[in-house]
């Protein structure tokens, strides 16, 4: 009986907590309705209470088979509701097999072992074997998978998965070598519940905070107009862009004062984007980048290539301008550049690249050089 009351003591306290983190998700979707991953979070936590209070009271080995495979289910709720944040379909048809594999591995030995003893023993074993396969694979998609941005909460939410695993494989040994507990594959995940759960839902809600911090951090490196990189943003990537194989393209709006003298600042504010737009479209590459200097002058970054490619790439740039549509007529000068090897920072290959788009500018604008 002490047994029996330690083991109802634990499933009544993870079972509260787990209530608790579900009226918490349930009450942040309710001030964001159009975010389901709060609604897939307290799903997996409201369903663990329920499954805890449901093994007090099961009374067959189907009834605990079928608890089994929900439990495998609060943790495929968990990877559902990440998911849907990182902005893909909830369920993937896979992922019904840990949950099925769960069932089976608890119910079939019920139902083929003759042996009742023996019986319940492979059960408890099959079916923490089922659940620890389900927490093993959700718990590797959350601390490997990549998500739009990089979180720490999602990693410490798959680690608190991971360290359950020894867990189950210490619960399973001590089922195999037969102790004097009736079930030790409840009580022991029982006491790292009162650890882990709240290690594992504590990750899940820091997740929303680091986008939104991402996100503010993102915004103060953008120019507003535009969506460049600003001059802040410029420098947050300059580290990466010192290189001997790196061009610079600075880019010019010939003649930007008389566009918005003659059309209004809304028309030349419209340049300004286009210009983003038409060299945004010619990067060669994703690590390529436009920021904007300031006013009307931009500069294209170009990772891994040489001058006479970056000067196809500030020619095409040159053309789009001339053939853009529903905007006064205008057009660019641009100066292309190399990094160089022994620059200390983008400076110097800025003052190049100015140089030349001061020759382009000399020589006629509308023109690269």
């Amino acid at each position: 009986m002490e047994f029996v009351s330690d083991l109802a003591t634990l499933r009544l306290c993870s079972g509260l907590a787990s209530l608790g983190f579900a009226f918490v998700f349930l009450s942040l979707w309710g001030g964001r309705r159009g975010e389901a991953h709060w609604l897939h979070w307290a799903s997996s936590s409201a369903l663990y209470a329920a499954v805890l209070a449901g093994f007090q009271f099961a009374t067959s080995p189907a009834v605990e088979a079928v608890l089994y495979g929900v439990l495998a289910a609060t943790n495929l709720q968990i990877l559902m509701g990440v998911r849907r944040f990182d902005g893909l379909p909830a369920l993937r048809p896979w992922m019904g097999l840990p949950v099925l594999a769960a069932m089976l591995a608890y119910g079939l030995p019920a139902l083929t072992l003759a042996d009742a003893g023996l019986a319940s023993t492979a059960s408890r074993i099959g079916g923490t074997v089922g659940l620890a396969a389900s927490m093993g694979v959700v718990g590797t998609l959350l601390v490997f998978g990549r998500g739009p941005t990089p979180s720490r909460g999602r990693r410490i939410a798959g680690a608190a998965l991971y360290t359950f695993l020894p867990v189950y494989a210490a619960a399973i040994a001590a089922e195999a070598a037969g102790w004097s507990s009736p079930n030790m594959a409840a009580l022991l995940p029982m006491i790292a519940d009162q650890l882990l759960l709240t290690m594992l839902n504590l990750g899940l809600l820091a997740m929303p905070g680091e986008r939104a911090q991402a996100a503010l951090r993102e915004a103060a490196l953008r120019d507003g107009l535009t969506g460049a990189w600003n001059r802040a943003g410029l420098d947050a990537h300059a580290s990466r862009a010192i290189a001997a194989d790196t061009a610079l393209v600075v880019i010019d709006v010939d003649h930007f004062k008389a566009i918005n003298d003659r059309h209004g600042h809304a028309a030349g504010d419209r340049v300004l984007a286009a210009v983003v737009t038409a060299a945004g479209a010619l990067l060669p590459t994703r690590r390529d980048f436009v920021a904007r200097l300031g006013g009307d002058e931009f500069v294209v970054v170009l990772h891994g290539t040489d001058l006479l490619a970056a000067r196809r790439v500030a020619d095409g740039i040159g053309a789009a301008a001339r053939r853009s549509r529903g905007l006064p007529p205008w057009t660019l000068s641009l100066g292309v550049a190399m990094v160089e090897a022994n620059d200390a920072g983008l400076a110097e290959g800025l003052a190049r690249a100015d140089a030349a788009l001061y020759r382009a500018k000399a020589s006629g604008r509308d023109r690269a050089a």
